[in-house]
């Protein structure tokens, strides 16, 4: 056991080193790491002599096989990188859930960079984030984290809505499980997914006082920046419209959508139906009609690497 269990290490030190030979980011070889994380090998032995054995390997997870695609509720262990932001409330312990937000490691949480602070409350930055939360009416596997600190885009400004990706740092690092677990970055910056996943506790209509009690899911097309260039160039947000950090995101049916309360929520993929781990794309940034036939605007998280992997694992 102690034989298997250091050549399983070594296994993955080779691999750490060998992607940095071969030139991958760093968000590359953690996701690597992650993905390995949830995988059991399993050796078969045949009882003949000098039998060789044969390796089988699984992924332990709940994971999403066929989607439908209007809104529904998230199974347990879907998206385990699901995360909310907390706003205190004039009640002690409890919060007001108003962002989403991605787990990207053990320390830090993606999220959008004007759910750092909301002017109309009397607290207007968050200070928890939760994770393992599926349903806000049960107190079931949720965990809550102070936030230490929130760190915006330093091209970010409120009154518009470029660089609108944000990382918060926790209090005290994570425990991965099957409920709590990372999510890779979308790494390849000029190429994406036609489909893709929003999750959220946003609000299920543009009418609805709260968000929705529990974690929905819905899928969306990506379209051409052109489409959310016709409903946002000149307004406050976009005053010179789309850049190429940005994705335009929607449905050509209607009637799907994220809507308020999903910022800075991730909008993911599963790269490899095989695996665990989720790759976000992009964080859940602004729209304009909830529900309706208009795309709405996601920050591009292909585009802000560097800057992500400077603060997430920087070396120290």
């Amino acid at each position: 056991m102690y034989a298997k269990m250091l050549w399983n290490c070594l296994f993955v030190v080779w691999i750490a080193t060998s992607s940095v030979v071969q030139g991958k980011r760093i968000s590359q070889i953690k996701c690597e790491e992650y993905i390995n994380s949830t995988r059991t090998t399993v050796s078969v032995i045949s009882l003949i002599l000098n039998p060789t054995p044969v390796e089988f390997s699984s992924y332990n997870c709940s994971k999403t096989v066929d989607l439908i695609v209007g809104g529904e509720d998230a199974k347990s262990g879907e998206f385990p990188h699901q995360a909310l932001l907390g706003w205190n409330t004039n009640e002690t312990g409890v919060y007001m859930f108003d962002c989403g937000g991605t787990i990207i490691s053990d320390r830090y949480v993606l999220t959008a960079a004007h759910c750092a602070s909301k002017a109309n409350h009397p607290m207007p930055a968050p200070v928890i984030v939760r994770f393992a939360e599926l349903d806000l009416t049960k107190d079931e596997d949720e965990i809550d984290i102070a936030i230490e600190s929130i760190k915006r885009h330093p091209d970010h400004r409120f009154r518009h809505s470029y660089h609108d990706i944000a990382l918060v740092r926790l209090a005290e690092r994570l425990r991965f499980s099957a409920l709590v677990r990372p999510a890779c970055l979308w790494t390849d910056e000029d190429s994406n997914p036609s489909s893709v996943i929003a999750t959220g506790f946003g609000r299920m209509d543009v009418a609805d006082d709260h968000g929705s009690d529990t974690l929905r899911k819905v899928q969306l097309d990506v379209q051409d920046l052109s489409n959310c260039d016709k409903q946002f160039l000149g307004t406050r947000s976009f005053p010179t419209g789309m850049t190429e950090n940005q994705l335009c995101i929607g449905s050509s049916g209607g009637g799907k959508d994220t809507c308020q309360g999903d910022s800075g929520g991730p909008i993911q993929t599963l790269a490899n139906r095989k695996w665990c781990i989720y790759h976000v794309l992009a964080v859940t940034s602004i729209g304009s009609a909830c529900g309706s036939e208009l795309p709405a605007v996601y920050t591009k998280v292909a585009s802000y690497l560097d800057w992500i992997e400077g603060i997430v694992w920087r070396s120290s």
